[in-house]
């Protein structure tokens, strides 16, 4: 994890400067998907925070599901496998718990 927010961290912060999810920029831009679409999200990720999850769905149209991992930050694969694979797998066999 530290080598993961460590590791060449002034470039990642210049291009988190950059980054915006404006509504009036991408509503135009982005078409409501067709497909499910699964976001996965920590509820305590610190680089995209929770909100910019809620908004994205919002952008994807109603095929889009958000799954909060509780006490995981911006990897919770990684710090939440068994729950983050529990979620994925769920999604791909069409189960809704």
């Amino acid at each position: 994890m530290q080598k993961l927010y460590l590791e060449n961290r002034k470039e990642k912060l210049e291009l988190l400067n950059g980054l915006s999810l404006e509504r009036d920029d991408t509503v135009d831009n982005i078409t409501p998907l067709q497909q499910e679409v699964l976001i996965v999200w920590g509820d305590n990720d610190q680089i995209f925070l929770l909100e910019k999850a809620a908004e994205l769905k919002e952008l994807l149209g109603e095929k889009a599901r958000l799954e909060v991992i509780k006490n995981a930050s911006h990897v919770p694969q990684l710090e939440h496998g068994a729950k983050f694979n529990k979620i994925v797998n769920d999604f791909l066999c069409g189960s809704d718990d």
